[in-house]
């Protein structure tokens, strides 16, 4: 009933977003009036249009956020006035979308829309809600993969510009590395992360130091498929990927981890409700598998003041000769409405958004030109304790990455997950064996594939 329900929201929100395109003006009429807009680079001033225009973009931050973003770009760009549509009042993308399918559903005006990562922009692209941005780029110029680290493309076809991006890496305690002689990495394995983690395992009972922790998230019990740059979902192009060699050396990468003692055991994990922050900055554990949202974090927060200095490292390889620091990419994207009538100037602020705008509010960006000195300068000048983050090797992590190519997840993702979770938890918890749970898994995630056709 939920699926039928949600089908005939996403028909009547096509039914009126192609009914609006109809009368629209597409890439290939873009408005000529902002042919002289600055590029991403802020070389060169803009030249004001011939007739003022209003852009119309749709958001889930809160508007106190982005006035300061706004005024930038409209005293940069003289008679182009942003109008900010607020999605949620609190900051939830979740919320966010679900006003902005209902605005778009009700035929509101929008020009430019944000959204919260691959599949959000996926559906919305696949729905035909999006005007293709094939032309518009071409006609500036430029080859996308020169400008950003992640590939929006879908099909050939380029829907969204990457805005924030969301990749991952490891997070280490410094003072426990260098109490074990240990380096911080730069180019390992997942074999060479357990030998770590065996090293920096120390004392017993409640004080006992964990090498790693590994979370509940699905994630945790991919780690040796999500860090390649192809087929590092658990389905790919409608295939299931369970009965294969990533997912069986990520669930005995977690099973080797906890029969030797180093990592935190998966059974206090869910019954004591542990959190992968508390886990790290108490000193709990001494490295986990984590994304950039805690890059601001190392510093120190009021809820975990940093005792110790965090060194970051890059996405283990899964054998030698492998480049480390592969790792499947996501983050927010920014797209325009088929149906807006103002194309090219909605497509000079959405490029200009996704590049100096973001050098602007110092977040981490897809933008492959941005300046990393400045982040980091950024992130240590923000920090409650700047001195306990490890610059050099933020820097070569940032500067390192290897962002696999965009990959979609289904728009059932969640329900894969349930089933794939519940089948390796019994694996972990020794209730049954490796071939079995592949097996069970495999077939599990076939019949949802199956039922979403």
């Amino acid at each position: 009933m939920k699926k039928n329900v949600f089908a005939l929201v996403w028909i009547c929100v096509l039914l009126v977003a192609l009914a609006g395109c109809g009368n629209s003006n597409n890439a290939n009429n873009a408005s000529p009036a902002a042919s002289g807009s600055a590029a991403p680079d802020g070389s060169e001033s803009a030249a004001p249009s011939a007739e003022p225009v209003t852009i119309k973009v749709a958001n889930w931050s809160p508007a106190a956020d982005m006035e300061p973003i706004f005024q930038a770009y409209e005293d940069a760009h003289p008679g182009v006035t942003l109008e900010y549509v607020e999605l949620a009042d609190n900051g939830d993308s979740v919320a966010g979308m679900k006003k902005l399918d209902l605005l778009v559903a009700s035929g509101e005006n929008l020009d430019v829309v944000f959204m919260p990562g691959a599949t959000d922009y996926s559906q919305r692209a696949g729905l035909g809600l999006l005007a293709p941005l094939n032309d518009l780029i071409a006609k500036e110029g430029i080859t996308l993969t020169d400008e950003y680290t992640v590939d929006p493309s879908i099909d050939g076809q380029i829907y969204a510009l990457p805005d924030t991006l969301e990749n991952y890496f490891v997070l280490l305690n410094k003072d426990k590395l260098d109490a074990a002689g240990l380096a911080v990495p730069t180019d390992w394995t997942w074999d060479d992360y357990l030998d770590y983690s065996a090293k920096l395992t120390s004392g017993s009972g409640a004080s006992k130091t964990f090498g790693t922790y590994f979370h509940t998230w699905a994630m945790y019990w991919e780690l040796a498929i999500i860090n390649q740059k192809e087929k590092n979902n658990l389905v790919t192009d409608g295939t299931v990927n369970i009965d294969s060699e990533g997912i069986r050396k990520s669930l005995e990468l977690r099973s080797k981890a906890e029969e030797s003692g180093v990592a935190v055991p998966y059974a206090d994990t869910i019954s004591q409700k542990l959190a992968y922050r508390s886990e790290f900055f108490t000193g709990h554990a001494a490295m986990i598998v984590t994304g950039n949202w805690m890059i601001g974090e190392a510093g120190g927060s009021e809820e975990f003041p940093a005792t110790f200095t965090t060194a970051f490292a890059p996405m283990p390889s899964n054998a030698s000769g492998d480049p480390a620091g592969v790792s499947i990419a996501n983050g927010n994207y920014i797209g325009i409405l088929g149906k807006s009538e103002h194309q090219q100037e909605a497509y000079d602020f959405v490029r200009w958004y996704s590049t100096e705008g973001e050098q602007m509010q110092n977040v981490y960006s897809a933008w492959k030109q941005q300046d990393v000195d400045q982040f980091i300068a950024g992130v240590k000048e923000n920090a409650m304790s700047p001195d306990k983050i490890d610059e050099a090797s933020l820097a070569y992590v940032i500067k390192n990455a290897i962002p696999a190519p965009l990959s979609v997840p289904p728009t059932y993702q969640g329900e894969l997950e349930e089933a794939f979770l519940k089948e390796t938890e019994l694996y972990i918890l020794k209730q049954q064996d490796l071939d079995t749970t592949i097996s069970k898994a495999q077939a599990e995630l076939q019949k949802i594939v199956d039922a979403n056709k």
